[in-house]
C-alpha cells in the first residue's frame, strides 16, 4: 500500500481544530501546539500506511460511518478511520477520557 494517502474527513479536521483551540486556552506555545498536531500525522502515516488493519474494530461506528470502521489511539486520543481502497479515511478523533 505504497501509493495510500491518509484523509481527514470535514469532522476530522473539525476535531484537530478544537484539540488546537484547547491547547491554545492552556496557555502552550503556537509552536507546541503545531508541533503536538504534526506527531499526530507523523504517527498516523508511520502505522496506518504499514499496518491499516492494526486498528481495534468499531462495529458501535457503523451506524454513522459504515463498515470496517476501525480506531487506534495514540497520546490519549482515538483515531477513527476506515480503510477505501487505497485511502485511509480518519473520520473522528476524540479524547480518551472525555465524552
Amino acid at each position: 500500500m505504497s501509493d495510500t494517502k491518509i484523509i481527514f474527513s470535514p469532522r476530522a479536521k473539525q476535531r484537530l481544530a478544537e484539540i488546537a483551540d484547547y491547547l491554545y486556552q492552556q496557555d502552550l506555545s503556537k509552536a507546541f501546539v503545531l508541533k503536538y498536531l504534526k506527531q499526530f500525522n507523523t504517527w498516523l502515516h508511520k502505522v496506518l500506511i504499514q499496518f491499516p488493519e492494526s486498528g481495534t474494530p468499531m462495529p458501535e461506528f457503523e451506524a454513522e460511518y459504515g463498515k470496517n470502521i476501525r480506531r487506534i489511539a495514540y497520546q490519549k486520543y482515538s483515531f477513527v478511520y476506515r480503510i477505501k481502497k487505497n485511502n485511509i479515511e480518519i473520520l473522528t478523533i476524540y479524547r480518551e477520557n472525555l465524552p
